[in-house]
C-alpha cells in the first residue's frame, strides 16, 4: 500500500496536467485574427477642399497601398486583432497620405494608420505626421493618437464574420493638435468607417469550437479537489494503519 498511493497520486497528476495545460494555451490564444480589414476616412472635409483650392493651389498624393475614392481615403490590412467579448484590438494599416499646398510650404504627410479600440464605445486613430507646419515648424511625430472616435452607436457583433464600424465621429484629441496645429483639439474630423474580417471567432476571441477560456479554472481547481482527495485517501489509509498497530 505504501507504493500504491504515491503511485496513485502520481497518476493522478499526470492524467490532469495534459488537459490542464491544452486549456492554458487556448486561454493565451483568446481574441480573433483579423485576416483582412478597411479603413476609410476621408480625414476632413473642409481641409481638402482648401488644399484643392485656388488658394492653396495644392493636392494630396497616396502612397505605399492607401487609396482616394469618393471622398475618402483608403487603407487595407491584413494584421490585427480584436476580442469582441472585451471590444479590445489593434489593427495596423500600411500607406500614406502626403497633403501640399502652397507651393511646398505646406506638405504635411500622414501615415501608419493604427485604429485601435479601447471598449465598445471609445477607440482610436493612430497617425505618424509629418512635414512643416503652416508656421514653418518641422513636426515629425510617430504614434500620434490623433482622432477619437466616437463608437456609442456602433454594433460590434460580427455578421457573417466581419464587425463593421460605419460612419462614427471623430474629433481631433490633443496630441493630434500637436501633430497637427491647424485645428484646435475638439474640432470635429470626417466620420471613420471600418470593416475587420475575424472569419470563425466566436463571441468570447476563440475559434469556433475550442473550450472556452472560462474552464481553466474550473478544471484547474478539479485538479487540486482530485489532489486533496488523493491525500485525503493517504492520511486515512495511514491513521488506519496506525490504529491496527
Amino acid at each position: 500500500m505504501r507504493r500504491a498511493l504515491p503511485a496513485l497520486l502520481l497518476a493522478a497528476t499526470l492524467a490532469l496536467a495534459p488537459a490542464t495545460t491544452s486549456l492554458a494555451a487556448e486561454s493565451l490564444s483568446q481574441g480573433c485574427v483579423v485576416s483582412t480589414a478597411q479603413l476609410s476616412w476621408g480625414f476632413k472635409e473642409s481641409f481638402r477642399a482648401y488644399i484643392d483650392s485656388t488658394i492653396a493651389n495644392g493636392e494630396w498624393t497616396e502612397a505605399g497601398g492607401a487609396t482616394y475614392a469618393n471622398a475618402t481615403f483608403g487603407w487595407s490590412s491584413t494584421q490585427g486583432n480584436l476580442d469582441p467579448s472585451t471590444a479590445k484590438g489593434v489593427v495596423d494599416f500600411p500607406g500614406s497620405v502626403e497633403f501640399t499646398g502652397h507651393g511646398g510650404v505646406l506638405d504635411t504627410t500622414i501615415s501608419h494608420p493604427v485604429l485601435l479600440v479601447r471598449s465598445p464605445s471609445d477607440a482610436v486613430l493612430v497617425l505618424d505626421v509629418s512635414g512643416p507646419s503652416m508656421e514653418g515648424d518641422q513636426i515629425d511625430v510617430r504614434g500620434a493618437e490623433f482622432v477619437s472616435i466616437d463608437l456609442s452607436g456602433q454594433n460590434l457583433t460580427p455578421v457573417d464574420g466581419v464587425i463593421s464600424i460605419v460612419d462614427a465621429p471623430t474629433a481631433l484629441t490633443a496630441a493630434g493638435f500637436a501633430a497637427f496645429p491647424d485645428y484646435p483639439a475638439g474640432t470635429a474630423f470626417d466620420p471613420i468607417s471600418a470593416h475587420l474580417d475575424v472569419g470563425d471567432c466566436d463571441l468570447v476571441g476563440a475559434t469556433i469550437g475550442s473550450p472556452p477560456g472560462w474552464l481553466l479554472p474550473v478544471i484547474g481547481g478539479g485538479v487540486v479537489v482530485v489532489l486533496a482527495g488523493v491525500a485525503a485517501l493517504v492520511i486515512a489509509v495511514r491513521r488506519r494503519r496506525t490504529v491496527s498497530a
